[in-house]
């Protein structure tokens, strides 16, 4: 070896090249410092997930709460799934009250605007749970007897959901749902 003025540089090389372990040591360092950068994102991001499965969790138990809720008022109706062709669903409740009456019978006139006209259609509203306000009335009409009727209805601005609600009359109280039918 020669020994006289060398530049730093050199000396740096040649320290480089004389020592290999202290780069890898250098490049282990280096890469533990990235595993634990990594390690710490991956601890936020597990974190920020169980915050987010948490809040899931709730909404879910609140959902089902509300089903519940659901499912105990509808705890009588009788629900069938496609029990004839146009027809997704049928819904009976013997819990559906009467609407109340100002009149001692049905008149059975369908005069749009008519005192039974519009006790009609509250208690079609009754069942098939839009509001007369926000009723497009398809038909209203007879259904088979004094005391018996039929609406096809949908919401206002939403024709493709639509109801047939059959409705009777009850002496000296009005008129009720008797069969909900949503369409299809």
């Amino acid at each position: 070896m020669i020994l006289g003025n060398k530049d730093k540089s050199d000396n740096q090389a040649e320290t480089t090249q004389n020592n290999p372990q202290t780069n890898d040591q250098k490049t282990d360092k280096t890469a533990k410092k990235d595993d634990d950068s990594s390690k710490d994102d991956q601890a936020t991001d597990d974190q920020a997930t169980d915050d987010q499965s948490s809040e899931d969790d709730q909404s879910s138990e609140d959902d089902q709460a509300t089903d519940e809720e659901s499912n105990d008022s509808d705890s009588q109706a009788e629900v069938e799934k496609n029990p004839e062709p146009g027809v997704a669903e049928r819904k009976v409740d013997p819990s559906w009250d009467s609407v109340g009456t100002s009149q001692d019978a049905p008149a059975a006139t369908y005069k749009k605007g008519s005192t039974d006209w519009n006790e009609m259609l509250k208690a079609v509203g009754e069942g098939s749970g839009i509001s007369p306000s926000n009723m497009t009335v398809w038909r209203l009409g007879n259904n088979g007897g004094v005391g018996k009727a039929v609406a096809t209805v949908s919401p206002k601005g939403n024709s493709s959901t639509k109801y047939r609600v059959q409705i009777e009359w009850v002496d000296g109280e009005g008129w009720k749902p008797a069969v909900v039918d949503k369409l299809q």
